[in-house]
């Protein structure tokens, strides 16, 4: 009998920015992962639309695409041409688990939320003939040690792979959509689960994407301690605060970590007590920026601007504290209101919201008028703020003490062995590509 075949698709990138992607992208771990679940009667091919060209008239049975908010104009227009064509088409994902109305009109089928249980069900009925129900929706959150093994099949292009460890976060930081997506819940995969997949992807810089992978101090420990023997080089995303636990960066520093992807999102009280974290303390950032340096690993921040507090000042402020705290890297994004959060009730009452073209919604362009600058003032401070942190003069500032770091020799690939400097100017490069699309 013939396998149907199954195409799964992550849509172009949007606006502003995007040309990094050539350097840095990687296919979401999600499709990977739905492929490495499909039973073998069925055939897998993955897309990333930022790779590759998507061929409409492929000969293709179902078509998968997953949706962030600002490509889900593009994979609307994906999923009527392949609907055009005859093909039955499903969508999941951030954007239509969290609107799936506004996704409904475009697709057979969304599935909501966590899929492991929902894709499976779908296929079932897939193969059997049966008609797609409108929602696939699993009853309770996954445990963990269900998530199967990705096959390194399913990511042959990646600059790195993708690995998941935790999903959820400990906080609910009120622009965030995390919480909603994956309820008030932070669980953990078992640690040995986590080794065995590693164990399979040590080619290649691994990047774990939970949204805080030591959001558990003992659980993180645990892990980090096991992934020492295994001799990779890893990124994550943690709050810098967990510097604060030697031990737990010094584990971090000797399981491989090179760099870290932290949030400070704002050096404004006012403002970190407006969206909900009013637990963090900019005052503590200089120390625990030296702490992770100190454990040999480079900082990669993030930074949002058009806070209600804050003013034009607060461009050259946020680069005056990367260049003097030796931030390595940096992303820096223009608030923005995601429907169903309290800013975007706040700021809707308020009616401050001006703009209807959901592609600049990826944190590269206004969206609202701020309170004490223009709409317009706010992504020339971006532009200004993205150009003078990437331009040589600050890299050489922010980077330089890692020319006396030797133990940062890592390998990025599997024929390419990198320094900790070398590895941040390959970024530093991506990023500063980026910029040239402003």
């Amino acid at each position: 009998m013939k396998k149907k075949k199954i195409l799964l698709i992550n849509p172009l990138r949007v606006g502003r920015g995007q040309s990094s992607v050539q350097y840095m992208a990687t296919t979401p771990l999600s499709l990977p992962l739905l492929a490495s679940l499909t039973p073998p009667e069925f055939d897998v091919t993955i897309v990333d639309e930022n790779q590759g060209r998507i061929n409409f008239d492929e000969d293709v049975d179902l078509v998968g695409i997953t949706v962030m908010l600002h490509v889900a104009p593009r994979s609307f227009e994906i999923a009527s041409e392949f609907r055009a064509r005859g093909k039955k088409v499903v969508m999941g994902g951030f954007f239509p688990s969290l609107w799936p109305a506004k996704a409904e009109p475009y697709v057979d089928s969304i599935v909501v939320g966590e899929g492991e249980h929902s894709w499976l069900r779908l296929l079932e009925d897939f193969k059997n003939g049966r008609p797609l129900q409108r929602f696939y929706r699993q009853d309770s959150f996954i445990d963990l040690s269900e998530i199967p093994m990705v096959k390194k099949a399913f990511m042959p292009d990646a600059h790195c792979y993708h690995v998941e460890t935790t999903r959820g976060c400990p906080y609910a930081c009120d622009y965030c959509s995390v919480t909603r997506f994956y309820g008030n819940t932070y669980r953990h995969r078992p640690v040995a689960d986590v080794v065995k997949q590693v164990e399979q992807l040590t080619d290649k810089l691994i990047f774990f994407v939970d949204d805080n992978i030591a959001g558990h101090k003992e659980y993180a420990k645990e892990l980090f301690r096991a992934l020492i023997p295994l001799k990779i080089s890893w990124s994550g995303q943690f709050t810098i605060f967990t510097a604060r636990d030697t031990e737990l960066m010094d584990l971090a520093g000797k399981s491989g970590c090179r760099f870290l992807f932290t949030g400070f999102e704002t050096l404004n009280t006012k403002n970190l007590k407006e969206m909900n974290k009013a637990w963090a303390r900019p005052e503590d950032y200089p120390e625990l920026i030296k702490r992770v340096h100190d454990a040999g690993i480079g900082v990669y921040g993030s930074f949002m601007l058009g806070f209600d507090s804050d003013t034009k000042d607060v461009f050259q402020e946020i680069l005056t504290f990367s260049e003097t705290n030796k931030v390595d890297l940096a992303l820096f994004s223009a608030l923005f209101p995601i429907e169903g959060s309290k800013l975007y009730g706040k700021l809707q009452e308020e009616n401050r919201i001006f703009e209807k073209d959901m592609t600049r919604y990826n944190g590269q362009y206004a969206t609202f008028i701020p309170k004490n600058m223009t709409p317009e003032e706010l992504n020339q401070g971006l532009l200004w703020l993205w150009r003078n942190f990437y331009s040589k003069m600050s890299i050489r500032t922010r980077i330089g003490h890692l020319l006396k770091n030797d133990k940062n020799v890592m390998q990025f690939s599997s024929d390419n062995i990198y320094t900790m400097e070398q590895l941040m100017v390959f970024l530093n490069t991506a990023f500063k590509v980026a910029v040239e699309d402003f």
